[in-house]
């Protein structure tokens, strides 16, 4: 009987340490993702870049191709280290240049991925010019004819095109007849749709050529497009200048000499760069001819038109309408962002984490990229995302929660809404009835004000926007708990309208004419 319970015993202990590694397997790393490239189109692929998924560009790593390449009808085999995850970026590059970006794909599930690309026919293609005209730089450029479905790649690849600078991309021949749409750095996009590249084959974009009624042409200078954009610096100090420098507060270099080999005489006007969401804060330094030098700061060109250099300049008040804080980053704990022109607080009052967040026009075929990024949202974090532009304000905002849970709302005023709080029941909130400003002149809106009856003219309400002719804006009142605004219209042709005492609460449209 002892013998029996001894083996027992002997038994149960041999066994103990193998089951105790049995438990143990499942808390052990999961291996490291593997999947296969494969090229199934015409074109060699030349790069690869694979980042965890939603950090895209700023975090691709080295080329896993090394000194391989991939040719047609070839394959990869991609091992990734432990840990790196299943959700990945995927960035090829191929022999001529072109790339093409996949976000978000599950290399657990899907073991092969692949990409095709087709050569082009001989003689097949067209050249169009872009000339950037606008404040901000343009990350990507698409072009594509009006039969089309889709987008399809981006024409700028890995370029920028800078305010101030050309690109020419070479398009596939589908007749005349093409839509062209821009990004810009800060999300935001423009579109124009059934142009006549025959016609224009150089597109000039300022702000508000989406809803331009003729479209500017390249090198023409100094008309009304040209100054869009732009803000004039008029001297009235009794000196010449003989230097002239703007650029963001603090920046490290003060940038070109906007005088270039000229003086500026007193009376005389230049026009200098306007400023976009969120470097708005800029300083302005000029010398004059005896070699003193005066600069100010703090100057908001997101909204300020005129700066008039006179004695006393440098210490007047800022310009009012002045960007009061950055904008902040995904994610950001503890409060509300500061608020920026030109964007939208997302608040999360949910009492859970948000792991994606998702801002785009209502219908998009695609809703771009996740607002947070890499970061994620806590409760009581927040982030500023893009606002919109009139006519296209209908903004869908759609967010992931940490458990997987999605929700989204559509028909979301991003024209007018300065913050919208995540909580529950937001997805069925119904929005505040703010009124709409209808153009009934003759030519673009390009500055609008809304101000407390009798007081003085205040910022521009539109930013970098117009309101094209009978077009509408939704303007939601500027101060909370007031609704009676007198309303000052400034047309691209320079003439004004002005309502007195409108109602910014009623929901109805408030047509403005000269």
């Amino acid at each position: 009987m002892f013998m029996r319970l001894a083996a027992a015993l002997l038994a149960v202990l041999v066994a103990f340490p193998a089951f105790a590694q049995q438990q143990q397997r499942p808390q052990q790393q999961q291996p490291a993702p593997q999947f296969t490239l494969k090229n199934e189109g015409e074109v060699q692929l030349q790069e690869l870049y694979v980042a965890r998924g939603g950090q895209g560009a700023r975090n691709w790593g080295p080329d896993r191709f090394g000194s391989d390449v991939v040719p047609a009808g070839g394959t990869f085999r991609v091992r990734l280290p432990s840990g790196f995850g299943c959700l990945v970026d995927i960035r090829i590059v191929f022999e001529d240049g072109e790339e093409e970006v996949r976000e978000r794909v599950d290399v657990c599930r899907n073991r092969e991925v692949s990409f095709a690309r087709a050569l082009p026919a001989a003689g097949s293609d067209r050249a169009v010019v872009i000339e950037n005209r606008s404040p901000r730089s343009i990350n990507q450029l698409f072009v594509s004819g009006t039969r089309e479905t889709e987008w399809g790649e981006d024409r700028l690849g890995s370029e920028t095109v800078q305010p101030g600078g050309s690109f020419t991309a070479q398009v596939p021949d589908h007749g005349c007849a093409y839509d062209v749409r821009v990004v810009f750095d800060n999300g935001g996009a423009e579109e124009r749709r059934n142009l006549d590249l025959c016609e224009t084959a150089t597109l000039v974009i300022v702000p508000g050529w989406t809803t331009a009624d003729t479209l500017p042409r390249g090198g023409a200078g100094q008309g009304p497009a040209a100054a869009a954009g732009q803000v004039s610096v008029v001297n009235r100090s009794g000196r010449t200048v003989f230097e002239m420098f703007s650029f963001p507060d603090g920046a490290a270099s003060r940038g070109p000499d906007r005088l270039g080999t000229d003086t500026m005489a007193d009376g005389a006007t230049v026009r200098i760069p306007a400023a976009a969401p969120p470097d708005c804060a800029s300083t302005l330094a000029i010398t004059y001819d005896d070699g003193t030098r005066e600069q100010r700061e703090g100057i908001d060109l997101c909204a300020t038109t005129e700066i008039v250099i006179a004695p006393g300049w440098t210490g007047a008040d800022p310009a009012q309408g002045q960007a009061q804080g950055q904008a902040q980053g995904g994610g950001q704990q503890g409060g509300p962002a500061a608020s920026s022109p030109g964007t939208v607080g997302i608040v999360n009052r949910s009492g859970r984490v948000v792991f994606e967040l998702y801002s785009y026009p209502d219908g998009a075929a695609e809703e771009g990229p996740d607002r947070l990024g890499a970061d994620v949202m806590r409760e009581g974090g927040s982030v500023r995302v893009p606002a919109a532009r009139a006519p296209n304000c209908a903004t869908t905002v759609r967010i992931t929660y940490d458990n997987g849970d999605r929700e989204e709302r559509t028909g979301l005023d991003f024209c007018a809404l300065s913050e919208v709080v995540i909580e529950a029941g937001w997805t069925e909130a119904r929005p505040p009835h703010f009124a709409s400003i209808v153009n009934g002149g003759p030519a673009p809106i390009i500055a609008l004000h809304a101000d407390a009856p009798g007081t003085p003219r205040g910022p521009d309400r539109l930013g970098d926007q117009v309101i094209g002719v009978g077009q509408a804006f939704v303007l939601a009142p500027p101060d909370a708990g007031s609704c009676t605004y007198d309303i000052t219209a400034v047309f691209r042709d320079r003439r004004t309208a002005r309502i007195a005492g409108a109602d910014l609460c009623s929901g109805v449209e408030i047509r403005i004419a000269p």
